[in-house]
């Protein structure tokens, strides 16, 4: 009987104690309700996320007759959080840029200096980001710290105005990079501007292995160097491609994309035979050149009609690119077949006549003697 009297006293001391000293072992902190001294431009905080190891506190801080547990009020992520809306963020937010602040480091040492001073330091590491098609995007992060010593002073006294000191500084830094890089860099980009460039091209020399397309120089022998194949009886073959090339810049928001196209003939893998060299077959092959250009003003206007993302600009135009290169090589292919090789001329003055015209409707004016 005596044995349960004492058992049941035991647990209502450890019941009613031990919440006790927990609660000793804490030291809230509170951050006190004064703006900031920087307004951010822009910009405001939609979001405080903590990435730390462990975020149930900010540190250990002495206070006899042991350290205790530094936390935030509220928690450390919900503190900063309530903190920025009410004394950082502008009122009208609908037309500024989201901004995620990523704790990635806050921590408060403190050691004891005998025989009644204490020493501390306080680091930061933040970390900013923004939201780009619902995911997050990394942006920059910054490092501060601040030491201190104090005697006969609360803890709390000191280190919390130190703490809104550091996430001052933070967010200043951070105010000064954001007003530089928001109207050049395509992270903060919110549309696509195409300029499509002209193919200024210098002539050809010599030394050139490939000729570019020039409506005004059209095709001669000399650009077929290379020998004939003897796996086929056709009297000569041009081989011929087009590319594009892709540049862009931001402006006030705008991403400016740049494209010009180029098209040109390989004359060191295009023949033809010694005993084939007059004016019908050499303008067979300039329409193959003809048809190849015309592929690259498809791919233009193509071009021209879409709405690009700011996001994936790059492999939107190369899609394209990939599906009209595929639709250049059929088009080359049924050009041959339709015209049999050119030994069709009707067929061949058919596909000569609206090939020209197609070009011509572009703005193209192809040489033909």
């Amino acid at each position: 009987m005596q044995r349960s009297v004492l058992w049941l006293l035991l647990f209502f001391v450890v019941q009613y104690i031990s919440p006790t000293l927990c609660f000793s072992q804490t030291q809230t902190i509170a951050l006190k309700p004064e703006r900031l001294k920087v307004q951010p431009k822009g910009f405001f905080i939609i979001e405080v996320i903590d990435n730390r190891p462990v975020t149930s506190n900010i540190g250990k801080i002495w206070s006899r007759p042991q350290p205790l547990t530094a936390v935030l009020q509220g928690g450390t992520a919900p503190a900063i959080d309530n903190f920025l809306r009410r004394y950082f963020n502008p009122s009208q937010t609908d037309s500024l840029t989201p901004i995620i602040l990523v704790i990635k480091e806050l921590q408060v040492t403190e050691a004891l200096i005998p025989p009644a001073k204490v020493s501390g330091t306080i680091r930061m590491n933040l970390g900013f980001e923004t939201y780009r098609e619902g995911k997050r995007t990394f942006l920059t992060s910054a490092n501060a710290s601040a030491t201190y010593t104090r005697a006969g002073i609360a803890p709390e006294d000191i280190i919390e105005p130190q703490l809104r000191n550091l996430l001052e500084n933070e967010l200043k830094g951070f105010n000064k990079w954001f007003a530089q890089s928001v109207n050049v860099s395509d992270i903060f980009a919110r549309n696509v501007t195409l300029i499509l460039e002209s193919d200024s091209l210098p002539p050809p020399s010599k030394a050139d292995t490939l000729v570019y397309y020039n409506p005004k120089r059209p095709l001669i022998w000399q650009d077929f160097q290379g020998a004939p194949t003897v796996f086929n009886r056709w009297a000569a073959q041009v081989f011929t491609s087009f590319g594009f090339e892709a540049r862009s810049a931001v402006k006030n928001r705008t991403l400016e994309l740049r494209v010009k196209t180029k098209v040109w003939i390989d004359k060191t893998i295009s023949w033809v035979r010694p005993d084939s060299k007059n004016d019908y077959v050499l303008d067979h092959e300039q329409l193959h050149f003809d048809v190849t250009r015309l592929t690259a003003e498809r791919f233009r206007r193509k071009l021209q009609s879409m709405t690009f993302s700011v996001e994936d600009f790059s492999s939107e135009i190369q899609y394209q690119y990939l599906e009209f290169y595929r639709l250049h090589s059929q088009l080359q292919q049924q050009y041959d077949d339709e015209t049999n090789h050119g030994i069709n001329q009707g067929m061949q003055a058919a596909w000569a006549k609206k090939v020209r015209d197609e070009l011509r409707s572009y703005g193209v004016l192809p040489s033909v003697k």
